[in-house]
């Protein structure tokens, strides 16, 4: 084996999850089969990333998905907030993985002419439906060229917790180069592995995330395409990750002296990581614990996180009988591995559990919002990470 990015085959551990279904193919029924791949996490020693030993195929995992973003609240004012701040009238804007449009169309209101690029055809004829040009592709170099051409170099390029999908970090890097205008600026979010170390946030690991990123890997990789990192920042979507603003040139001092912080606290070391599996196992003892206070428990939100969760602690229809999510996409499917149905949340106040799991955990907030009434029934939600609370009369 080799790093996906660096080609150094010099690794040590970081967790192994075992035998998980792909966590974003919900079922159509409980009988369908329900394949499963190895789930482990290993680090290279020399550039520090984070990565699957082995992953499926890329169109096995993306070319249906049923993840649309402008569900989330939090999702779609976040990507208006990056739009006030990153996006002028009249620009080339792209996104890259670019979902549902959800981005794009707050781009095009402020006046930019916008192009997305997404590999699920669903997805993707979604948003051209409702007014996004959107090229139905996986992102590379190649395309890259073929957009440029065609339609333009991009003035701002978007991509956002997409590059952890990406089994050859490489070629979207060499993609971005290719296609960022001579002073464009491109914006890239990833979730940081030192947030997810630091939480104990396995949940995060699933095979569509081939790669975990500190910001020396990322500085590594985008150096070797001869991108700068303008600057970073730590934002709170997703659990904790980095917004990196890429030029083609720029001073990157910023961005070094956090790589130097990364290397004295540990990030290149075996010892860093060899806490984690132990935090992950007193979270599923504390859980279970917590779990045991209720006579009836449900669960919210099939997104991926929740769905390795539910798989790797074992908790499967006869302890959690369903999963609530406000997807109808989602509604009427099976989550993989544990096989509850999905059902709306109006099941909250209809079935009354004692107490439902929130798996989605990075979106707390909302879905609180989303499901007073439940809450003011009397119900109560269990948020496992980063370290089991209870939300509740």
């Amino acid at each position: 084996m080799k790093c996906r990015s660096c080609g150094s085959q010099s690794f040590g551990n970081v967790i192994d999850l075992g035998l998980m279904p792909l966590v974003n193919n919900l079922l159509q029924t409980q009988e369908e089969p329900r394949p499963r791949w190895p789930l482990k996490v290993v680090f290279c020693r020399h550039c520090s990333l984070a990565q699957l030993t082995e992953t499926p195929s890329p169109e096995a995992m993306f070319r249906e998905y049923l993840y649309f973003s402008s569900q989330s609240q939090t999702m779609v004012e976040h990507a208006g907030r990056l739009v006030e701040r990153f996006v002028k009238p009249g620009q080339n804007v792209v996104e890259i993985a670019s979902n549902d449009g959800y981005l794009l169309r707050q781009a095009q209101a402020r006046g930019a002419r916008v192009l997305g690029v997404d590999p699920a055809r669903n997805i993707a004829d979604f948003a051209s439906q409702r007014g996004i040009p959107t090229r139905c592709e996986f992102f590379d170099a190649d395309v890259a060229h073929t957009i440029a051409a065609e339609w333009g170099h991009a003035d701002v390029l978007f991509a956002n917790n997409v590059l952890a999908h990406v089994p050859d970090p490489n070629e979207l890097a060499a993609g971005i180069k290719r296609l960022l205008a001579e002073h464009g600026v491109a914006h890239i979010e990833v979730p940081y592995i030192r947030n997810m170390i630091d939480a104990g946030a396995f949940d995060t690991i699933y095979h569509e995330h081939h790669c975990y990123f500190s910001l020396a890997a990322l500085k590594s990789l985008f150096e070797r395409h001869n991108l700068r990192i303008a600057d970073v920042e730590l934002i709170d979507i997703h659990g904790g990750s980095l917004h990196l603003q890429l030029k083609h040139d720029a001073d990157d001092s910023k961005a070094a002296a956090l790589c130097e912080e990364e290397r004295q606290i540990g990030l290149f070391d075996d010892g860093y990581y060899a806490a984690f599996l132990t935090r992950v196992e007193q979270l599923r003892q504390k859980l279970e614990q917590v779990m045991d206070r209720f006579p009836t428990i449900a669960a919210y939100g099939a997104a991926a996180k929740g769905i390795v969760l539910l798989n790797a602690f074992g908790l499967d229809a006869d302890r959690i009988p369903w999963v609530a999510d406000v997807s109808p996409h989602k509604q009427g499917r099976f989550v993989p591995g544990t096989l509850q149905p999905i059902v709306p949340p109006s099941m909250l106040t209809s079935d009354k559990p004692a107490a439902a799991l929130l798996l989605p955990w990075n979106i707390t907030d909302e879905i609180i919002r989303r499901n007073r009434d439940y809450l003011d029934q009397g119900g109560t939600f269990i948020v496992p990470i980063p370290e089991v609370r209870l939300i509740g009369k």
